[in-house]
């Protein structure tokens, strides 16, 4: 199982990082590699099902995605649970939390299988993890240039 946990400041309060965040229809725009939601039945919080494509060394996986949790954090932020489901399958929580001046300092924590005989045999496994962790990195900066673009 690969885990994966990056943090980013986002100059922006915790509600309007939460309000682009949790939008389901907008998740394609800056999630790397998740494609169009094909069907959507929620808004963004707890009970949110979204079905879609995650493209991983290449090749397209169909994810079920499922909003299972968001409660206020010990810092008064926004914490949302999410899992995911289908041949790629795993969990993943999302604080977001006030840093001061304004500021949101938001974390992601990811666990996640690597179906290694879905990705064939070119793909090592420590490959894959170091793939996805860049990606996750370029998810965050993605997500600030959206909300700090206003």
């Amino acid at each position: 199982m690969g885990h994966i946990k990056v943090s980013m400041p986002i100059n922006a309060p915790v509600e309007r990082v939460v309000e682009i965040a949790s939008d389901p229809q907008h998740w394609a725009a800056w999630w790397v590699n998740l494609g169009e939601a094909e069907k959507i039945e929620g808004d963004g919080g707890v009970g949110t099902v979204v079905e879609h494509k995650y493209l991983m060394a290449g090749v397209p996986f169909h994810v079920t995605t499922r909003v299972t949790g968001q409660e206020t954090t010990a810092a008064g932020g926004q914490r949302f649970r999410i899992e995911f489901d289908g041949p790629l399958k795993g969990k993943q929580t999302w604080d977001y939390d006030p840093a001061g001046d304004g500021t949101t300092l938001v974390t992601a924590e990811i666990d996640y299988n690597v179906p290694g005989s879905a990705i064939g045999k070119f793909a090592d496994e420590l490959i894959i993890e170091r793939m996805q962790e860049r990606a996750r990195e370029q998810t965050l900066e993605n997500l600030k240039l959206l909300v700090e673009a206003g």
